[in-house]
């Protein structure tokens, strides 16, 4: 967990300033990782005060997510304050309403039909998010005010998508993939080259997976934290959450995500190939990255049997 960026005092100043009445408990969460994020408890509602790291970023473009997905109905937190930038902490700060529940991840004891509908729900809310429309491509800007609009510092989806390639193959042939496997990975990359150069940007959440899909006594209500969201293709969640399927839950869900984003958006029919394609270059990215930092553990290991199933999906198609 990163150090506090506030001490107590400072943190009780800043929750009374923002709130008419006292709490009962504001607690430090230890799920953060690109934000602080306190627990803002009452007798009948959360609120979650999130402060920025970074002294010279904002939550401005988080904000205009909130606000327009709320606007399309789509079930996300409220935003009920904000500040570009707080003279006191010199940082960012944002304070959201909570989303009822618990994530799926922890509900494993939910029945299959009850888990089911609620992916389906998840899907045709994260169709609504896919398309919402950013302006380039890339991590989202976040050094400027605006509350309107979602800039991105890429001209074209293949530059982000391929910023860390070569570097990230070079890496992984040492001591994780076989030369097949990188061989493998070129011959896909050059078949499906023209699928790279999509027009227009789309919004995705980033690091979508079953951890940020919540319920409550076996119903959807909602979709939780946009601290990591971009401008890409649609299928760059879908990719990402297959990535990650199976990490939490004894069984595979995306089939019901996939079949709740198909009734808001229509999918084409080479839909999993599409699907497989974005999964590997997040893939190799990721694992790249993380192993990078730390030895294999069990996510990476998943990661790489992922990688390697949807290796021999598109090789069929080559």
């Amino acid at each position: 967990m990163p150090l506090e960026p506030i001490d107590r005092l400072q943190l009780e100043t800043l929750v009374n300033q923002i709130f008419s009445r006292q709490p009962i408990q504001v607690e430090r969460m230890a799920e953060g990782s690109s934000t602080f994020v306190y627990r803002i408890v009452y007798p009948n509602e959360l609120f979650y005060l999130r402060i920025l790291p970074e002294e010279n970023a904002s939550f401005a473009p988080e904000v205009a997510v909130h606000t327009r997905l709320r606007q399309m109905q789509v079930k996300v937190p409220e935003v009920i304050y904000f500040e570009h930038y707080n003279e006191q902490l010199q940082r960012s700060i944002m304070v959201t309403t909570e989303i009822k529940g618990r994530s799926i991840s922890q509900s494993g004891f939910l029945d299959k039909q009850e888990m089911h509908a609620i992916l389906v729900e998840a899907g045709q809310d994260l169709a609504y998010i896919n398309g919402v429309p950013v302006d380039g491509f890339g991590w989202i800007a976040r050094e400027q005010p605006d509350t309107e609009l979602l800039r991105a510092p890429w001209l074209t989806h293949r530059t982000f998508a391929l910023e860390y390639w070569e570097a990230d193959l070079a890496f992984l042939a040492r001591d994780t993939l076989h030369a097949s496997e990188i061989t493998l990975l070129e011959h896909i990359l050059a078949h499906y080259d023209a699928w790279l150069d999509c027009e227009q940007s789309y919004l995705a959440h980033g690091d979508f997976d079953t951890t940020h899909i919540y319920q409550q006594d076996g119903r959807y209500t909602g979709i939780i934290d946009f601290g990591e969201i971009r401008g890409t293709n649609r299928w760059y969640d879908l990719g990402h959450f297959h990535m990650r399927d199976g990490e939490a839950l004894p069984d595979l869900v995306l089939p019901g995500l996939i079949e709740g984003y198909g009734e808001s958006i229509p999918l084409p029919s080479n839909y999993e190939q599409s699907l497989c394609f974005t999964s590997i270059l997040i893939n190799v990215r990721a694992l790249a990255r993380s192993l990078q930092k730390r030895p294999a553990n069990r996510y990476t290991l998943h990661q790489l049997s992922v990688l390697r199933k949807d290796l021999a999906v598109l090789r069929f198609f080559l």
